[in-house]
């Protein structure tokens, strides 16, 4: 198994190949389109595997930084593309969240992870207490927020609300093989596809460009 997420600024790496696991958080000021694949490298050497002794990619596929998001389903994309087979499986960033929140604390209500998606907007997903998704992915702006009554979980990065979390590569690996025990990986590579929200910043300024004119 090889996990990755470069949804957003800390970029995580895991592996799990014959039995020997590996992690790597990368520093939020690195590029990840200039680290990520060394990284992977890295903790390959370490567990003195290969790609090819591996068949299971897990991905976080946002929501996030749109570059970032890209660059890590292109990776994932490039990496299966030598291998004869593969299963994948796409991660949400509030998956990902709403794991590492449970892990790590005893709750017995339902909660909403929140990410800040600028502009006034934030990218929003309902959970129950046994960490499951309570209906689908939203764009809500301030005042849907604030109307919120459920326990708002956000990304320790962005500390946008007050209770945080800091999901590891570790915690990714352990989301990725539970979802592989529940049968979700698959080995149709057009499953990894973005969860984007909202239009990039490049496009909404386009598109309010072509209206002014």
């Amino acid at each position: 198994m090889i996990a990755i997420s470069t949804a957003y600024k800390e970029a995580l790496v895991a592996v799990d190949i014959n039995n020997k696991k590996e992690f790597m958080e990368l520093d939020s000021n690195c590029k990840h389109s200039e680290n990520i694949l060394k990284s992977l490298n890295e903790l390959l050497d370490k567990t003195n595997s290969s790609i090819k002794q591996n068949d299971k990619f897990a991905v976080v596929v946002g929501p996030g930084s749109f570059t970032g998001i890209r660059i890590g389903i292109a990776l994932v994309k490039g990496l299966v593309s030598g291998l004869d087979k593969y299963y994948v499986l796409p991660i949400t960033t509030f998956d990902l969240m709403a794991y590492s929140f449970l892990k790590n604390n005893k709750y017995n209500q339902n909660f909403v992870c929140v990410i800040n998606a600028l502009s006034g907007l934030y990218y929003i997903c309902k959970y129950s207490k046994d960490g499951e998704k309570l209906g689908q992915e939203e764009l809500v702006d301030q005042s849907e927020l604030e109307k919120i009554t459920e326990n708002k979980i956000g990304l320790a990065e962005e500390n946008i609300v007050s209770t945080n979390v800091r999901p590891t590569s570790e915690d990714l690996l352990e989301l990725a093989c539970l979802c592989d025990k529940k049968g979700m990986f698959s080995d149709d590579i057009r499953k990894l596809q973005p969860l984007y929200l909202r239009k990039s910043q490049a496009e909404d300024s386009y598109d309010k460009k072509i209206k002014k004119d």
